[in-house]
């Protein structure tokens, strides 16, 4: 008996989700068999094994017809959270926040209750993105957050209408933010609203002791447009502080970028990183780096000019057709368990063109994902890149 459960233990079909092919000496492409399909939705959505409706379509062989209506019932669904989990954290790169250890002389402020809250915020506006169904736009900036006491006195709001500490005029009708409950807040202005200006995204693009404008800026580009920078040559230095300790962090940046090894690469990531200059490294809102006061002003290599994050976050969702393409990649990428190739090139442009059909839903680009041919079909036996 030992021998056995050791063996079951060990074998790739118990350790892995096995797709076994119906058709494996197919030489054209051809629909995933319907158990796999239903298998495939249900751990791309949920995160766990089909439940009776989806197996029930499947034996009929009705599952294919029936796949926006699925994924329709399945988004509204509480497993649904698991999406969250799974993908969103994974696509914000937020699990490192769970490690993550800004100095505390530095940040005397930073505690495992407000590392928990600032994770709770992410978690709980990505569910009501997913849950309301809502323009992925909003992911961008959005008018509202969700607060705690805690994580509402590291942003200066007080209340659920948006009200700041101290603010000689306030806005009726709100309610104080107290304990642990996390309420749903309206926000005033554009100091915060979006992934962008959350505390943990912020945070985990920042150095222990300070900012750093180049993750934050490489960031934006790789996870909200898809247009990661080359990595770094291997012979040109870090910003060395030691040296260059005359001026505030963008002027010790501008020095580096003298050089011309530099100079491409930091012309993209820097204006994006500064917009968000004014959040220190524990995303905390500010107005000077020590004695110098701080200028998110800047201007992207399209010529675009921004005087902050508010103005960046305009310019971004005016690239809406180049964040539904990020977006939609990543999303195929965790969907269909693989790397994208060439030749699913169509298969996004098809993805990107529903969307934008569609008002940029969330639901609109799940739909469209799970439609597509790399999720629902198997390649050919003959299949060649």
């Amino acid at each position: 008996m030992q021998l056995g459960l050791q063996a079951v233990l060990c074998s790739p079909k118990f350790l892995f989700r096995v797709e076994l092919d119906d058709r494996p000496d197919s030489k054209d492409a051809h629909p995933l068999e319907e158990y796999q399909l239903a298998s495939r939705l249900s751990y791309f959505l949920w995160s766990t094994m089909p439940d009776a409706e989806l197996l029930a379509l499947a034996e009929k062989k009705q599952l294919h017809a029936n796949l926006e209506k699925q994924v329709r019932r399945m988004l509204k669904d509480p497993r649904a959270d698991a999406l969250v989990e799974n993908f969103g954290m994974q696509w914000l790169q937020l699990r490192n926040l769970k490690t993550f250890a800004p100095d505390p002389k530095t940040f005397p402020d930073w505690d495992e209750p407000l590392r928990q809250s600032m994770l709770k915020e992410t978690e709980l506006f990505l569910q009501c993105v997913i849950q309301e169904d809502r323009s992925i736009l909003d992911l961008i900036d959005a008018d509202f957050t969700f607060l705690n006491e805690r994580l509402g006195r590291h942003y200066n709001i007080i209340d659920t209408v948006g009200n700041a500490s101290g603010s000689a005029k306030k806005l009726p009708g709100g309610v104080l933010l107290k304990g642990q409950e996390f309420k749903r807040v309206k926000l005033q202005g554009d100091e915060r609203g979006g992934l962008l200006t959350q505390a943990s995204v912020l945070t985990i693009n920042s150095n222990p002791t300070r900012t750093s404008p180049v993750k934050r800026g490489r960031w934006v580009l790789e996870q909200i447009l898809g247009t990661p920078p080359p990595p770094p040559p291997p012979d040109v230095p870090e910003l060395d502080g030691a040296k260059m300790t005359k001026g505030s962090l963008r002027q010790r940046m501008e020095q580096h970028r003298e050089n011309p090894s530099c100079a491409f690469c930091h012309a993209r990531m820097d204006p994006i990183g500064f917009a968000f200059e004014n959040y220190n490294g524990i995303g905390k809102f500010r107005t000077t780096d020590g004695e110098f006061p701080i200028d998110p002003s800047g201007m992207l290599p399209s010529g675009q000019a921004f005087k902050g994050p508010g103005d960046l976050k305009l310019i971004l969702k005016g690239k809406k057709e180049m964040f539904g393409r990020s977006l939609s990649e990543k999303l195929l990428i965790y969907g269909a368990g693989r790397g994208l190739e060439w030749y699913d090139r169509a298969a996004i442009d098809g993805i990107v063109a529903e969307l934008g059909r569609h008002d940029y839903r969330f639901s609109a680009l799940v739909v469209a994902v799970v439609k597509s041919d790399p999720f629902r079909m198997r390649r050919g036996k003959d299949h060649k890149d």
